[in-house]
């Protein structure tokens, strides 16, 4: 159930597109609205998150990967780092 507002201000053009779109589907503006943003967002989040490489350039990854010798304190010590601050 949803808990939380938000206020947008928009053209009344956008508002009525988006008003004669949520009626043609049947729905509200509200969920047509809420259902758009979180689509758009999860594929945005999905975009920003993950990495798509073309078959060559994988193989080269994986051979470097298994050809990489024990890492170094520098490397040791930035993991570290981005572990302790949070990123992922």
């Amino acid at each position: 159930m949803a808990t939380t507002r938000l206020e947008v201000r928009l053209d009344e053009n956008i508002k009525a597109k988006a008003e004669k779109a949520s009626a043609l589907l049947g729905a509200s503006l509200t969920s047509y609205v809420v259902n758009l943003m979180n689509e758009n967002a999860t594929k945005v989040i999905a975009q920003h998150e993950s990495i798509t490489l073309k078959d060559d350039i994988f193989d080269r990854f994986m051979n470097a990967c298994a050809e990489a010798r024990k890492p170094n304190k520098a490397l040791i010590d930035a993991a570290t780092f981005t572990k302790n601050q949070g990123i992922k």
